[in-house]
């Protein structure tokens, strides 16, 4: 099984006359372009958030138009810049229900459970109790079934920015022990840090990637990389081992 991760696109409105506005969409249709030419072709397409810049409906017009072209099925958690209506008004055949935008996939060999980690006009991490119960009976419901995780705010430190991503570090204990307690979950993926890292967490492997976005992308080397789009794909075996590998869009 291979699924393609884009995460923080920050796409703006197709109207829009900021300078980053022309580059980022850019950057999301050499990904699509790219994701659609591989062969094989990956099962479906993740986003991990932070999907528009502003949460407008307008972002999110221009998103959909971007993504439409996907080959590949795609499922989407929102970030913190994303609005949860205009999110799920945009995008209701691939992501979640209000008030939490969770959601599980299941028709495919590994499961994929998505949940949402957002408080709107939060930057910072969310992990509730009522998000707590959902989780825990979600994994409850396949403890044998390999399952992938992915979510926008990584509830570990990555790189020297994203310290203490969330808002109550009780919430981020929380749901390291709740991971701890479900070894089926073979892997985290997350986005929102803008940069790739990957890391042991909570018995499991956990990962994050650079954003599509190239004016925010964190950790590159931007005299080489500057003007590359990449994104991430997960190879994953029918045990559910994950291999990771960032994908650079040349040309």
């Amino acid at each position: 099984m291979l699924i393609a991760q884009i995460s923080d696109t920050h796409i703006l409105a197709k109207s829009s006359d900021l300078p980053e506005a022309a580059p980022r969409a850019e950057d999301l249709r050499r990904c699509i372009d790219d994701i659609n030419g591989l062969d094989p072709l990956p099962d479906l397409v993740i986003h991990s958030g932070d999907t528009v810049q502003t949460g407008a409906a307008s972002d999110y017009r221009h998103l959909t138009e971007l993504l439409t072209p996907l080959r590949p099925p795609v499922f989407l958690t929102p970030g913190n810049r994303d609005h949860h209506g205009n999110f799920k008004a945009a995008l209701k055949e691939t992501c979640g229900e209000l008030p939490f935008l969770h959601f599980v996939v299941d028709d495919f060999p590994v499961r994929l459970v998505a949940l949402d980690t957002i408080d709107p006009g939060q930057r910072k991490g969310v992990f509730c109790a009522e998000r707590l119960v959902w989780l825990d009976e979600t994994l409850s419901a396949a403890p044998n079934r390999p399952t992938i995780l992915f979510m926008h705010h990584p509830p570990f430190d990555v790189g020297p920015r994203y310290i203490d991503g969330y808002r109550n570090l009780a919430d981020r204990d929380a749901l390291a022990d709740l991971i701890m307690r479900h070894p089926q979950v073979r892997r985290l993926v997350c986005g929102h840090c803008h940069r790739s890292s990957q890391r042991a967490w909570a018995g499991t492997e956990a990962s994050t990637m650079a954003s599509v976005a190239r004016d925010v992308r964190e950790g590159v080397d931007v005299a080489r990389l500057a003007e590359t789009p990449m994104y991430q794909l997960h190879a994953v075996s029918e045990n559910g081992c994950v291999t990771t590998q960032t994908r650079l869009v040349i040309g």
